[in-house]
């Protein structure tokens, strides 16, 4: 694959879009319009921390992720596949630090940790105002029929990436950013079969497009403030 033609491939597919600016629309009002059509902020701010387990496909085979996430920026995750003998098990504490499971005197790289974050499909449409930065002004576009308002921002590593949000619904229904691993490459999520989890609407099914690579995650648990909460305490405090 030739990964420069890659991403000007994906620059140019934007560029082919039919697109205008909406009039009176801001990127901070179509992102609010796309948290409040999540549900009441009441409801959102009661969310100490996120459970959530899905069944996955990948191009290798069948695998199962599990992520607990709590306010502060704190991450438990880990993948247990159908074609690899261990799991990938890490924590990140504070956003920018982690380490493995297996032995915590491994340390994530930013990248990994970036990787691992951009896998918290719940926290990142609850969070979208706080997991990306820089709006830029929002264009409205029709992809195969479908109207959606698109924002160019920068995420957690200040790499450039695209927001869409539907039109009719206002939920945020796909980012596409640059690999962590490889800034040339780029990744294309997409959100769907949105059903509320104690009042609030969230996707239980997402496709992943990584440079033609296909993933796809549907959930089977999704719990706001659960008992099964996992906190790595003697970690955490190293």
């Amino acid at each position: 694959m030739l990964i420069t033609a890659g991403w000007c491939c994906f620059l140019l597919t934007i560029l082919l879009y039919s697109c205008s600016s909406p009039k009176g629309q801001s990127a901070e009002n179509i992102i609010q319009v796309s948290l409040d059509a999540i549900g009441k902020k009441s409801d959102r701010d009661k969310i100490q921390n996120l459970v959530s387990l899905s069944d996955c496909m990948s191009p290798n085979g069948k695998y199962t992720t599990e992520i607990h996430t709590a306010s502060g920026g704190y991450s438990y995750f880990k993948q247990v596949y159908s074609y690899k003998t261990e799991p990938f098990e890490a924590v990140v504490r504070n956003k920018t630090e982690g380490f493995s499971v297996a032995d915590s005197m491994i340390k994530l790289s930013k990248e990994t940790i970036s990787v691992i974050r951009g896998h918290e499909f719940q926290n990142l449409v609850l969070e979208v105002d706080q997991r990306f930065h820089d709006f830029e002004k929002p264009e409205r576009i029709d992809t195969g029929g479908v109207k959606a308002y698109r924002v160019k921002a920068k995420d957690e590593l200040y790499n450039e990436c695209l927001l869409f949000f539907d039109v009719n619904t206002g939920l945020l229904s796909a980012i596409h950013s640059r690999n962590p691993d490889d800034t040339n490459a780029v990744i294309k999520i997409r959100f769907s079969n949105w059903k509320k989890v104690q009042d609030l609407q969230l996707p239980h099914h997402v496709d992943i497009n990584q440079s033609g690579k296909i993933y796809a995650f549907d959930f089977t648990k999704i719990i706001f403030n659960s008992p099964e909460f996992k906190m790595f305490y003697a970690a955490a405090k190293r």
